[in-house]
């Protein structure tokens, strides 16, 4: 795991050395082990900060040539099934230096151009440029693991793994993208391709680009989730070994490593189950990692003990910490710069704390559990709406505008009885009734960002094959996953230089599993039904029936310690903007919902430190 970032003068003007040295310096906690700056020429250069993982020798420090040095690669990530790339390769006749992953990607897109991208299984972000050519490739992994962030103007194109990275060159300015702040409030992320830097853009899950200075960025994706139709011949089964198999080897594919690789625990089925197969035929100790907070609030009571039966059990080596709230105050000023992107979910604080144990304890590497909720079913919630569907029928074939409550409850049954996107996404800000009254002016009609996904509802839903809970699986796969969890645990976890790999994204399981029956993937009394027949294999009942709480943080009794505070914040944001309607505003603040002031405040947080800089 690194960092990356490149930079191309469009004038071809020899490139001011502060402007690298900017990048290079803003990179540097997500690779503490080398960092390094290659000119291909005057007016290109590339930029690569490491996390050395795989090949320790500084033979595979990057950025990385091939022998003639036409091509030269920045590479952020791990291609798991490098050696088998690899043995294909010198079959085909080439030779190898080093014993890592980047020159077998390097010498894979030598040979297979972007067919490459077919052949890698794991999570990466890459630019290449061939010199020959004087073009630039540039590609994200499939399922959106690791980022990749781009901006082109008449004089620079510049990429970066953050936001930071380019904003900190000092030659792209930053702009509010208003469209931007209005998504974020309804998805606590920013789908798409964009960011709430006008100037910026990002590459999307399962995208690939080119640039050169003759046809300018071409965009192409190679994977898509909802390319995938359902099996109907698929057996229970059959889906349990096949799953379980897909499993073992993902988790298999994340211990490769010359590094210790840990694990955080939570003491649930997904991490626990995890735990156990990582723990299979491996000779050493594996250590995990849990966190807990001084403060206990309402509907919260932490999941310390339940993890440390989980390790009792797994027999893992459990490493606690506690987050107090002068820990928050210490890293609210830097949360927004920390979180890069605009991130609405708190959890990315408890992470932080995570990914500074782990590597206060030596490790560099962890496996986590994100993604089995979304492909398993795993949310209360969820299963409350597919029964609410059951009852309530839409009374109108195309959508309808009669009708809208800013009441969840109420908003939810009118959107169903009116066809209207009545899931938007497994995260939930504000609706959009709510927003239309908070918006100054209202929301604009004509942003396709804002309704990226009611479009998408509508395409989905013409289908005569489309469900509905496999709607909610794809879309969180497309917005939810790869822009607002997996960014948390990049950003958050990659502050303190760990690389957090997800085994239930393989995208070889995602593929499969996106094609199992709805009748074996879905039960209406139970989460995580296909999973759950698995880890009884594996794990007690204590376990994997346990009842799920979610990792949460106590963000409103921490904005009850000083409201005023916080609120000022948010005060000064709209000063600025003059986006929010002022006495709808007031309402918020002054109500009793201190998760929706989270995502107010952090809004606010961000914009501030960028025009403060």
């Amino acid at each position: 795991m690194c960092g990356i970032g490149g930079i191309i003068n469009i004038n071809n003007s020899k490139i001011d050395p502060n402007i690298i040295e900017n990048i290079k310096d803003s990179l540097e906690h997500r690779g503490p082990d080398n960092s390094s700056i290659k000119y291909i020429n005057e007016s290109n250069c590339f930029v690569h900060t490491r996390l050395s993982i795989i090949d320790l020798n500084d033979r595979s420090n990057q950025p990385f040539q091939n022998e003639d040095k036409r091509y030269t690669l920045v590479f952020n990530g791990e291609i798991y099934n490098y050696k088998e790339i690899r043995k294909e390769l010198e079959d085909l006749g080439a030779g190898f230096t080093t014993e890592g992953d980047t020159e077998v990607l390097l010498k894979g897109f030598i040979e297979y151009g972007p067919n490459v991208l077919e052949k890698l299984r794991g999570q990466f972000a890459f630019a290449i440029y061939d010199s020959t050519e004087e073009s630039l490739f540039l590609a994200r992994d499939r399922i959106g693991i690791k980022p990749l962030y781009l901006s082109n103007n008449e004089n620079w194109f510049i990429f970066g793994s953050e936001i930071k990275a380019i904003e900190k060159s000092g030659v792209v300015p930053f702009s509010e993208d208003v469209e931007s702040y209005i998504s974020y409030l309804r998805h606590l992320c920013v789908p798409g391709n964009r960011t709430g830097n006008k100037n910026i853009l990002k590459l999307e899950p399962g995208e690939y680009a080119t640039f050169s200075l003759k046809e300018g960025l071409i965009r192409n994706k190679y994977w898509d989730p909802f390319s995938f139709e359902i099996n109907n011949d698929i057996h229970e089964d059959e889906a349990i070994d096949e799953v379980e198999r897909l499993l073992k080897e993902s988790i298999e594919y994340r211990k490769v490593s010359d590094v210790e690789v840990g694990l955080f625990l939570s003491g649930g089925v997904d991490s626990s189950l995890i735990g156990k197969l990582m723990k299979e035929n491996k000779k050493s100790g594996l250590k995990g990692f849990n966190i807990d907070y001084e403060d206990h609030f309402e509907g919260y009571k932490g999941e310390v003990q339940e993890a440390k039966y989980a390790s009792s059990f797994l027999n893992i080596e459990l490493i606690e910490d506690k987050i107090k709230y002068s820990d928050f105050q210490d890293i609210l000023n830097n949360y927004s710069f920390y979180q890069d992107d605009l991130i609405g979910d708190e959890v990315g604080i408890p992470l932080y704390f995570l990914g500074k144990n782990a590597r206060s304890n030596g490790i560099k590497v962890v496996q986590v559990g994100e993604g089995a909720d979304e492909l398993f079913y795993g949310y209360e919630h969820w299963l409350r709406y597919i029964k609410l569907n059951k009852y309530i029928k839409p009374l109108t074939r195309s959508r309808s505008d009669f009708l809208n409550f800013s009441n969840h409850r109420m908003n939810l049954a009118s959107n169903i009885l009116f066809n209207r996107t009545s899931f938007s996404g497994g995260a939930i800000g504000f609706n959009l009734v709510e927003i239309n009254k908070l918006i100054n002016g209202g929301i604009p009609s004509d942003s396709e960002l804002i309704n990226l996904v009611d479009n998408k509802w509508d395409s989905y839903f013409a289908s005569k094959d489309s469900t509905l809970t496999k709607w909610m699986t794809l879309i969180d796969l497309n917005v939810r996953l790869p822009e607002l969890l997996l960014m948390r645990m990049d950003k958050l976890v990659m502050q303190s230089a760990v690389e957090a790999r997800v085994p239930f994204l393989d995208h070889k399981l995602v593929e499969y599993v996106l094609t199992i029956p709805e009748n074996i993937l879905f039960n209406k009394s139970t989460t995580k039904p296909l999973l759950k027949k698995i880890a009884d294999n594996h794990l007690p009942n204590e376990i994997v029936n346990r009842k799920k709480q979610g990792f949460r943080a106590p963000v409103g009794e921490w904005i009850k310690k000083d409201q005023d505070y916080f609120y000022e914040s948010i005060k000064e944001f709209n000063s600025l903007v003059d986006l929010f309607n002022k006495k709808e505003l007031d309402k918020v603040l002054q109500g009793n919902d201190y998760q929706r002031k989270w995502y107010l405040l952090n809004l606010s947080n961000w914009h501030l430190t960028r025009v403060a800089n």
